[in-house]
């Protein structure tokens, strides 16, 4: 049986679409409705969301179209980096916030969080096997 050999190009690659698809959610921010569906929090304003959903289309651009290059293990390091602190900081404000949070949002933001973190996790294993 053959083994999926987890290649930077590969995890750079998946976490570009998984930014390009937070990132579309983010951008739809004003849309109140989407948020109550998932028993999120409103983005008060959402100005900020949108501002963070810009800002991911933009570093899903540059992992993908620097996948495979030269500049593959910088961009490897920033995904690691950014995808730790992220995690961390959901993860203490679902722990001290006092968030109006229904058992919905509880489930999709620990699980967003929970993600980050095995991105942060992947991006750091491939880093270290390819030094």
């Amino acid at each position: 049986m053959r083994h999926l050999r987890l290649s930077q190009v590969l995890i750079l690659r998946v976490d570009a679409l998984s930014n390009g698809a937070l990132a579309v959610f983010l951008r739809a921010a004003p849309w109140d409705r989407l948020y109550d569906f998932f028993g999120l929090p409103l983005a008060e304003p959402p100005f900020y969301a949108q501002l963070l959903g810009a800002a991911l289309v933009a570093f899903a651009i540059v992992e993908w179209a620097l996948a495979g290059s030269p500049a593959e293990q910088t961009v490897t390091l920033a995904a690691a980096v950014g995808s730790a602190l992220a995690a961390a900081v959901l993860a203490v404000w679902l722990l001290a916030a006092d968030a109006d949070l229904d058992t919905h949002g509880l489930v999709a933001l620990w699980s967003v969080a929970a993600f980050l973190a095995l991105a942060a996790a992947i991006h750091a294993l491939v880093l270290a096997r390819s030094n």
